[in-house]
């Protein structure tokens, strides 16, 4: 058991060291710097795949069956495809050369965000024991608060500069796209787990964030990409073994939702509704595209509904005196 720890240990200092390296490398090369396949291609990769490896191994240590495991697994998958596609564009597109849209790496990537997303689903039936009506409202106004100003300031602009033909088009956007729906379902587990952030949930919201920015950024100077190489790259090593570390934390297992009161109750859909009213107002002034539009009808809606779904019943409240 004691060596078994001092092995963890000193893989957990590799691949510190390793990323370390990348992360130097990236930032202080920048946006033209000279390819080094050995940092650039084999570094990156193995870092993706060493991560996928230990998020497997934590996914055998959790209850067989359960929705942990599952979780774990989603991620495990999702980190190899995304590491073998990494793998596969090294050698298919070395520096210098042209990258086509679509490409035989794009259903390697585009199959990580299903997967991602069903870990997160998997996660809150692990943590969840009951998820009242009025939290998935909560979930699903975060998602769009996330959405709507992610429309206006990666999605129309990759819309731009996207390929003309449909193919080439629909590839494009699935990222930024893919991104938003995995960020916006990143925040709307907050409520569903009673806003409470304990165990691996810190560390995959960490490793979802680091790659869906490192992606975002890539959709908007992909118009102009000849590589793969940029100075974000680190940040999708970075996410991966940020899941790694997830993985190591064992979870403590379902617990009730808890009843939250007063003004933390009322705060995100008056946040909601405020978001909304400041989406509308910013449209006085330019304008807006037509799914900023819908976007902010869904989450006036489901403000409506918050409001139907949370009043008070007959027999809930305080009985008066005789």
């Amino acid at each position: 058991m004691a060596r078994r720890g001092r092995l963890g240990w000193v893989l957990a200092a590799v691949l510190l060291v390793g990323l370390a390296v990348e992360t130097v490398h990236d930032l202080r090369a920048g946006d033209h710097a000279p390819d080094i396949p050995v940092i650039d291609d084999w570094l990156h990769s193995t870092l993706i795949l060493a991560s996928s490896a230990i998020c497997a191994a934590g996914a055998r240590r959790r209850v067989p069956r359960s929705p942990s495991r599952g979780a774990w697994w989603c991620f495990s998958a999702a980190l190899l495809l995304f590491g073998l596609a990494e793998v596969l564009w090294s050698a298919l597109y070395p520096a210098g050369v042209d990258v086509p849209t679509p490409n035989p790496t794009d259903p390697l990537y585009l199959a990580t965000y299903p997967l991602f997303m069903a870990g997160l689903v998997l996660m809150v039936r692990a943590r969840v024991i009951d998820v009242p009506w009025h939290r998935w409202l909560d979930g699903f106004v975060l998602a769009l608060i996330v959405a709507t100003p992610g429309v206006l300031l990666v999605i129309e602009p990759v819309l731009e500069t996207a390929p003309i033909d449909p193919l080439g088009r629909a590839v494009t956007v699935a990222y930024p796209l893919g991104d938003i729906l995995l960020l916006g379902a990143l925040l709307g587990t907050l409520p569903l787990m009673s806003w409470r952030l304990h165990g691996s949930w810190k560390w995959v919201g960490l490793g979802l964030t680091c790659m869906t920015v490192a992606d975002a950024t890539y959709s908007l100077a992909a118009s102009d990409a000849l590589s793969h190489e940029g100075p974000v790259d680190f940040l999708w090593s970075a996410g991966a073994l940020a899941f790694a570390v997830g993985s190591t934390r064992l979870p403590a297992g379902p617990q009730p939702s808890r009843e939250i009161t007063g003004w933390p109750a009322i705060a995100l859909p008056l946040f909601a509704q405020l978001f909304a009213l400041a989406t509308q107002v910013y449209g006085w002034f330019r304008p807006l595209p037509a799914a900023e539009r819908l976007l902010t009808i869904a989450v006036l809606i489901i403000g409506i509904a918050q409001i139907v779904v949370s009043r008070p019943r007959p027999g809930t409240g305080d009985q008066p005196a005789d």
